[in-house]
């Protein structure tokens, strides 16, 4: 499977475009029920005071969670009072204004009752205008809260954690390694496919600490040189990469550098432990996320361009099947295909 498959991609414009027809919709419904019945002023005036209302009763919900955020002044907004307040209310003055022009422009007259029919597609139409527009949608403290108690920061937080604590380093660093490595060993990692780091990431977040017991095809043949760096109080800490040897279906071998994703581990052991309220769902999901994001921010390091390749799969039930050794493969011949193409 390819990683499209396995990997949600960012959500569209589906719903937007589907609330516009819906707006347009009922503003036909209530144009044919009140044409001849109502003016336009007494439409458009009614659907106002409907606007002001619904925005009104967002309001006092943002008033409550304002009091909420109060109790963590100091510890969320460093004691500032404006930090909380933007926190808790949507920069929107829609509300305010609809309901300034409502008195300003009341005329008893405009004031009517309207079938239930009418009603009911003026609010829609409010609901759904204030939804396009982004005037009513979550706060920031809102944001806030149901990511914490949804642990949806995980993934994130990990992929940038193994970016700036890793994958920074030593990747810069990978062909200069690699130099080294095939002037002692016959030049073994002589092709562009193969001089990139191949990141691991199974969807079971199952990390093996020898490929060789998921994949018989797959043998650890010898370390790259090491880089050495000072690093978080550690002098000379050492960042260390491993050349593989992968058999393929006809016993042919290839040869490159091989690790998993080490934070997958993390998200395991979140797994097992009560406190963390962490699902394997959840683990899942995040997996999928932390794919996505690692992505995403390797994208956007150009300097980083050719010397990686992420790897998800879905870890096959029978180890015998040798599927890791036949997924990095097809990366590989990928690679090459994608390489020489261009030549």
């Amino acid at each position: 499977m390819t990683n499209n498959q396995f990997v949600p991609e960012r959500r569209g414009k589906r719903a937007a475009i589907l609330a516009c027809i819906l707006v347009i919709v009922s503003i036909l419904v209530v144009w044919s029920l009140g044409k001849e019945k109502y003016s336009c002023a007494q439409i458009i005036y009614s659907m106002a005071t409907r606007f002001a209302i619904s925005q009104g009763c967002c309001f006092t919900i943002c008033i409550c969670e304002f009091i909420e955020e109060i109790n963590h002044l100091h510890t969320r907004y460093d004691g500032h009072y404006w930090r909380a307040l933007k926190a808790s209310f949507n920069p929107s003055y829609a509300a305010f204004v609809t309901a300034v022009l409502c008195y300003v422009f009341y005329e008893p007259d405009l004031m009517t009752s309207l079938p239930l029919t009418m009603d009911i597609a003026l609010v829609l139409i409010c609901w759904l205008l204030c939804w396009i527009l982004g005037i009513q949608g979550p706060t920031p403290a809102a944001i806030s809260e149901i990511t914490e108690m949804k642990q949806l920061n995980v993934a994130h937080g990990l992929a940038w954690s193994y970016y700036v604590g890793y994958l920074q380093f030593v990747l810069p660093a990978l062909k200069e390694s690699i130099q080294k490595f095939n002037k002692e060993n016959y030049n073994l990692l002589k092709f562009p496919e193969t001089c990139r780091l191949h990141i691991l990431i199974p969807l079971s977040c199952r990390l093996y600490g020898d490929l060789k017991d998921i994949d018989e095809n797959i043998t650890f043949l010898k370390e790259i040189p090491p880089l050495c760096l000072d690093r978080a109080g550690i002098k000379g800490r050492v960042f260390k990469n491993n050349v593989y040897r992968i058999l393929d279906e006809d016993g042919r071998p290839y040869y490159c550098v091989v690790e998993y994703a080490t934070p997958l581990a993390s998200l395991l052991k979140m797994t097992d432990i009560p406190s963390a309220a962490f699902s394997a769902e959840d683990r899942l999901q995040q997996t999928k996320l932390f794919y996505r994001t690692l992505k995403d921010i390797l994208e956007n390091a150009h300097e980083l361009r050719n010397t990686y390749r992420l790897i998800v799969y879905e870890e096959a039930k029978d180890h015998s099947q040798h599927l890791l050794s036949q997924e990095i493969l097809k990366y590989i011949k990928q690679q090459h295909s994608e390489e020489y193409s261009l030549l």
